[in-house]
């Protein structure tokens, strides 16, 4: 053990070789251990900003707590260091503290740069809970305080944080005026990119923003960043942006990554903020499950910001729970969290957000078809999105105002209000609105085509026949709001839109009946007596007459409720006496995508293998069973049950070969136990079975599946296995391989 004078000595030299050696770490160690406080205080503050920016918060903290308190007093950006800690780990209350006294300490000893450093403290505590009244003052002195100091950078973020703060008051002119200066400082041209993704977010630039963040994240997947950004995370900003857009998978994924980060960064606030982001994706599927499930993440929101004092979060919670009740029909909750949501969003000058709960609450509104609530609100919305300079809000105000003006019948507002909200679609690349389901969009897009087709009488006829056009809906000519989805294989069953049509709506048997037929025959027109034949051979022409006359009426009212006696069937074509499906009509149904799949597939099956086995699979997975299964024993359509069962069995057994082809073993022998539960006398499936056994060198079940071939076919067929089967069993009994056939 060495004397404490030469102990003490050997730090220092030490200390002063490893700070000679860029070591400030290890320098900072024997400093402390030397008893040099005021020497390691000072270290510190040269390196806490280096270590905040890496996110080694606790480390800085244990540092800090090694000196004495009153080495820590004299020292004011230490104690602005520990603010950092309380701040980036969501503490703020106790980072508000530790700045305050870093600020007052400093004005006692005239330390302008050490002043600033505290304000921009207290600023960035008011910046993350979005107080923007608060951060401006603290803001602007601190700018004013920087004037004239060497310290480019730290000036130029501070013009960053003001822009940013007049984000959050919708002051949005403004805040481009002082990126502007930012870029300038730092004497960089003016790029694009560098603009404040959440001002491109809220001025409705969503490609843009998209662009940049998502650049950002694959950075940052490769770089972490490793300190907590309150509500400026990548992700998490990624994934509101994708909601907008409709992106329903890749926003919950970006929602849940972000949710992890702050888990992993012991941030609540980033992992409030996470929760949140995942309400919005949930909101994406517009059902019942995902509005409970978005409910859910909203309130567990709501109790974080409960936890860390920050009633600023709950605003964008109170939003998404506005539309959750909302858009269900709980009209009462969705009014009463609306409240809740503007009074703060007022009350903290965030005019942007208080649009989005004001056009959320006037969309639940319309859907409830109380259109003299929904015009008041969507009027307030599209004013506030004009006021932000949203384009993509306003768009969004646009088109539920037209939904109203269309169902209330006021043509005049309609046909104004279709021009704009189009000439927006158009400007700024909004089509998805039409496309999918978007977060402040109806729950299903279809109910947008009626206005497409209106607007083809306005001056936006040529861009509404484009939509049309990629709609896959070119020669439309009505269309009642929705689409009908058709399951035919297995089980039928049939929707409205989002709305599926329970058995009792039929009210007779011979109405569904009449649609199936129609469905079957589906690539033409059936005469009337043809239609009479098959579903009442035993009547009289008379009655069938009769009968038929019921039952379309029937099939009318379950396919178009709401449609006016006059206005002819979207759906069904009449000529004459001739009846059938309009092939031009909105409607889906699971046999013919499958036959359109396999058409596909075998285009791309000699060029390129892979997509066609991707298109075969997404046709085998329609097969639920065989098409309307329920009638067994129906001629009318027996034929086309065996066709597509045929057509299943046959791409079923390309899919196979392509697998074989492939050296997928296991996938093709799986595929054959697909083939045989459907027909468990398709010979080639066992010989493929039979040739991928002996492949994976299990023989003795090779020579089981030819056993069970020929057992099928003597007693169910009476026949005895093909040659070229047969020949496959002699060589494996041989030991021949088969890898040569």
């Amino acid at each position: 053990q060495m004397p404490p004078e030469e102990a003490q000595s050997a730090h220092l030299k030490a200390a002063d070789c490893f700070t000679r050696l860029g070591e400030a770490e290890e320098a900072l160690y024997h400093l402390l251990a030397a008893g040099a406080f005021d020497e390691a205080a000072q270290l510190l503050v040269q390196i806490g900003q280096g270590l905040v920016r890496a996110g080694r918060l606790d480390t800085l903290s244990t540092w800090i707590g090694a000196l004495p308190p009153d080495v820590l007093q004299d020292h004011a950006p230490l104690m602005a260091y520990l603010g950092d800690v309380a701040r980036l780990q969501s503490r703020f209350e106790e980072a508000l503290g530790w700045y305050q006294q870093a600020e007052e300490r400093s004005r006692t000893k005239g330390d302008l740069r050490a002043t600033g450093q505290a304000l921009r403290g207290q600023a960035r505590v008011y910046l993350d809970t979005v107080d923007a009244s608060k951060a401006e003052r603290l803001l602007q002195e601190a700018l004013r305080l920087s004037d004239g100091q060497e310290d480019r950078e730290s000036r130029a973020r501070l013009l960053e944080l003001l822009a940013e703060n007049l984000v959050n008051r919708g002051r949005l002119a403004e805040a481009q005026v002082y990126q502007v200066r930012a870029r300038a400082l730092r004497e960089e041209g003016p790029a694009e990119a560098e603009l404040s993704v959440r001002l491109l977010l809220r001025t409705g630039r969503l490609d843009e923003g998209r662009r940049i963040l998502e650049e950002r994240a694959e950075q940052e997947r490769q770089e972490p960043v490793l300190r907590p950004r309150a509500h400026r995370e990548t992700l998490l900003l990624l994934s509101l942006l994708l909601a907008f857009q409709g992106e329903q998978e890749k926003a919950y994924q970006a929602a849940l990554e972000g949710t992890d980060r702050g888990q992993l960064l012991n941030s609540h606030f980033i992992t409030a903020v996470g929760h949140m982001r995942q309400g919005h994706a949930w909101m994406l599927r517009k059902d019942e499950k995902g509005y409970e499930e978005a409910a859910r993440q909203f309130q567990r929101a709501i109790t974080l910001s409960e936890r860390l004092d920050v009633p600023r979060l709950k605003i964008e919670a109170y939003w998404g729970l506005c539309q959750a009740h909302g858009f269900r029909g709980d009209l009462a909750e969705a009014r009463r969290v609306t409240e809740q949501g503007i009074s703060m969003a007022q009350a903290v000058g965030d005019e942007w957000v208080e649009a989005c709960i004001r056009i959320s609450l006037g969309a639940s509104y319309a859907l409830a078809g109380r259109n003299a609530d929904a015009v008041a609100w969507l009027a307030q919305a599209n004013t506030a999105y004009r006021a932000c300079n949203d384009t993509y809000g306003e768009a969004v105000a646009r088109l539920w105002q037209c939904l109203v003006w269309r169902a209330t019948g006021d043509v005049a507002r309609l046909s104004h209000d279709v021009d704009d909200l189009l000439q927006l679609v158009r400007e700024n690349a909004y089509t998805y609105l039409f496309q999918r389901r978007t977060l402040l969009g109806p729950p299903d897009p279809r109910f947008l085509v009626p206005l497409l087709l209106f607007a083809r009488q306005t001056k936006q006829s040529s861009y509404a026949q484009s939509l049309l056009n990629q709609l896959g809906l070119p020669r439309l000519v009505y269309h009642p709001g929705y689409q009908l989805r058709v399951h035919s294989f297995g089980s039928f069953r049939i929707w409205r839109g989002l709305d599926e049509i329970q058995p009792e709506e039929w009210r007779r048997q011979k109405a569904r009946q009449l649609f199936q037929l129609l469905l079957t025959h589906r690539q033409g027109l059936l005469d009337r007596e043809q239609i009479a034949d098959m579903l009442w051979p035993a009547l009289g022409p008379e009655e069938a007459q009769r009968d038929f006359k019921i039952a379309m009426s029937a099939l009318y009212s379950v396919l178009e409720p709401d449609r006016d006696r006059k206005t002819p069937s979207a759906y069904i074509k009449r000529d004459g006496t001739r009846y059938g499906l309009r092939p031009e009509s909105d409607w889906w149904l699971d046999a013919a995508e499958f036959d359109d799949l396999i058409a596909q597939g075998d285009r791309q099956l000699k060029e390129d293998p892979e997509t066609a086995l991707r298109l075969y699979r997404q046709a085998l997975a329609l097969y639920q069973g065989e098409y309307l299964a329920e009638y067994p024993y129906e001629e009318w359509c027996s034929e086309e049950r065996e066709r597509l069962l045929t057509q299943y069995l046959t791409t079923a057994e390309r899919v196979a070969q392509v697998l074989i082809e492939g050296k997928e073993w296991e996938e093709a022998i799986e595929m054959c136990r697909l083939i045989l539960a459907r027909d468990d006398c398709w010979e080639n499936a066992y010989r493929l079975m039979m040739i991928a056994y002996d492949r994976l060198g299990n023989r003795s079940l090779a020579l089981r599946a030819y056993q069970r071939c020929l057992e099928r076919l003597q007693r169910e067929l009476e026949v005895t296995p093909a040659a070229a089967t047969v020949q496959l069993h002699e060589r494996l009994l041989a030991g021949e391989p088969l890898s040569d056939l």
